[in-house]
């Protein structure tokens, strides 16, 4: 039973983010809740595992991790304090920079630069 709930913190708590979180970023935010590390890896990877959860890399800032099925969307990351954060909608006109006979199967597009928070800190 407590391996349940805490599984469905993990989870809600990942739902509620603005962006793909760390494992040590995830435990930050659960801090209070009694879930260790150790714990909230597990969580991680059962989700994994049981398909309602995805890894995502920001351009090799570790592995991160968000709620499985959600709407296309990009990552904005903050180079001051490396939180990453969701973009919804895309970049219209990438296949104008695709070469000819290639062909696209996906893409991924990362924002770098200073969120809010950093940029109004300075």
């Amino acid at each position: 039973m407590r391996r349940a709930k805490q599984q469905l913190t993990v989870l809600q708590a990942l739902g509620a983010a603005d962006g793909p979180l760390s494992a040590r970023e995830l435990w930050s935010r659960l801090s209070g809740t009694g879930i260790g590390l150790a714990t909230v890896y597990r969580a991680l990877q059962r989700g994994v595992d049981e398909g309602t959860l995805e890894s995502v890399e920001v351009l090799g800032g570790g592995v991160r991790y968000e709620p499985k099925g959600r709407e296309h969307h990009h990552h904005f990351l903050c180079s001051t304090c490396d939180h990453a954060f969701d973009l919804f909608g895309c970049v219209e006109g990438l296949e104008s920079l695709v070469p000819d006979g290639f062909q696209v199967t996906g893409h991924e597009v990362v924002l770098l630069g200073t969120c809010d928070a950093c940029g109004n800190a300075a």
